[in-house]
């Protein structure tokens, strides 16, 4: 076979790099060396880690171990970077240091046994060969036979090169300049999530005092000390690995050891990234492996609301419909809060729950429900309906139909709304109506809210009833 000159010269480069690589020794770099760590932990159970270690380098090819990065690293998306070096190789290292891991590393090689003796309590030491692990009992060759139960203990002369004590980045690099470097490894991982929490307390009719919690978890298998922390809020698009989360998931089989951490914090900047938001912690934290971290994001005084009492009428508005009534429904009980400066409000407002408290005098503070509220930009609104009203209810019938003709009907109706609460009452009442239709008559005036709803809003003042009545015609044809 002839070879071609170059062809020759590349391969015997490969060989001789391959060669020089095998040989290189590798160099630890442990979390001891943090020169600084940001995390950015977005909505959807994922987090962005910047790692950065300072670590003294040999001039040309050396092999750096980055030591415990997260067991859930998505590890296609590791980056190491440095100024002067170029990564050749990387190698994500996750078969960790346990006793059913060395069980496995030292099948088919000869290990030391010791069982005690009975009558001195002395270790009795031998030798066996290791046949199987045997889901953690192993099976041992001796000179005199096998033991399938046995009931001492294995000893290891070493601990095997393919075994970390933590999840490890291995990376092969060329250095231009020996010396003192930053390295910094950026990566996905699963596991880091965060969430808002509001507490709304009602101060009076039309204001209350908003605060806002932030619950930030990590689940990744690593610990961040002293790190920065940016929460990212909106939905990012992001499709996980084939296979991705097995062997990540291991974190998610402990318990959760360290419950709750509380940390109150001043003022949280909030910064526009492209098409998300931003809220990046003033003070570095730091978030342990397992651990639940709550942190106050904001607080604000004053916020202007608006309740309302809302009917979402029963009654059925359509061709074919017939006489029918209900009997004593409760409206829900709606806040509207509208994401302006003039509402005291006027900055994005992370998903989560909003749960509403009233003082009612003294220390006696009372629930009055909750609801989730959706990302909220600047100058939209948000509407939460918190439960159902006690003391005020309404009562409704179609009280006449007429047939027109195959295609038309007339409807008229009734409804009765009474508040036996001892403040004033903003009602909503809406009816869904069917086909194509036009209000014809109405005691109090209303509005379309689309194509297919009837709104009418009235205030109700305590101990009053009123009553509405309108007449809809309905018709097949356009």
């Amino acid at each position: 076979m002839h070879i071609k000159k170059g062809t020759l010269a590349f391969l015997f480069s490969v060989a001789s790099l391959s060669g020089t690589m095998a040989q290189a020794e590798e160099i630890l770099v442990n979390q001891q060396q943090n020169a600084d760590v940001t995390i950015s932990v977005y909505n959807n159970n994922l987090g962005l880690i910047h790692d950065m270690r300072r670590v003294t380098l040999p001039k040309g090819l050396s092999e750096v171990a980055f030591e415990g990065v997260a067991s859930s690293i998505q590890a296609e998306s590791a980056i190491l970077s440095g100024k002067g070096i170029r990564v050749l190789e990387q190698n994500y290292d996750y078969n960790l240091l346990t006793s059913n891991n060395l069980l496995d590393s030292f099948i088919g090689k000869e290990v030391k046994t010791a069982v005690q003796n009975p009558q001195t309590g002395e270790p009795i030491y031998n030798k066996a060969t290791l046949i199987s692990n045997n889901y953690g009992k192993p099976v041992l060759r001796f000179d005199y036979g096998i033991e399938a139960d046995f009931p001492g203990r294995v000893i290891y002369d070493n601990i095997p090169q393919n075994l970390r004590v933590k999840p490890t980045l291995v990376a092969s690099i060329e250095n231009k300049n020996a010396g003192a470097k930053d390295l910094e490894l950026t990566y996905l991982a699963n596991g880091l999530s965060w969430k808002a929490d509001y507490v709304a307390e009602i101060t009076s009719d039309n204001k209350l005092d908003l605060n806002t919690w932030i619950t930030l978890k990590n689940e990744t298998g690593a610990d961040y000390e002293n790190a920065k922390i940016q929460l990212i809020s909106g939905q990012v698009n992001h499709y996980a690995a084939a296979g991705a989360g097995i062997r990540p998931m291991m974190a998610k089989a402990v318990r959760m050891e360290n419950a709750m951490d509380s940390v109150a914090v001043a003022s949280v900047a909030l910064e526009n990234v492209s098409d998300y938001y931003m809220y990046k912690l003033p003070q570095k934290t730091t978030v342990k492996d397992k651990q639940s971290k709550q942190i106050s994001l904001m607080n604000i005084n004053d916020v202007k609301y608006e309740k309302e009492y809302r009917f979402i009428s029963p009654l059925y508005l359509g061709l074919g419909a017939s006489k029918s009534e209900f009997d004593k429904k409760h409206p829900d009980i709606v806040f509207k809060l509208t994401n302006e400066k003039e509402f005291n409000l006027g900055q994005p407002l992370p998903s989560g729950m909003v749960r509403f408290y009233e003082n009612k005098g003294g220390d006696n503070m009372v629930f009055l429900g909750e609801n989730r509220i959706e990302q909220t930009a600047v100058g939209e609104k948000a509407e939460l309906s918190i439960g159902q009203a006690f003391d005020i209810y309404a009562k409704g019938k179609i009280v006449d139909v007429k047939a027109i003709s195959k295609d038309v009907f007339e409807y008229q109706a009734e409804i009765t709304f009474k508040n036996v609460s001892n403040q004033k009452a903003s009602i909503v009442f809406e009816q869904n109506i069917y086909n194509n239709w036009k209000v014809l008559q109405e005691n109090m005036s209303g509005k379309q809210k689309n194509s297919s709803t009837m709104q009418w809003k009235f205030e109700l003042p305590s101990q009053e009833t009123k009553v509405l009545n309108f007449t809809i015609r309905v018709n097949r044809n356009i």
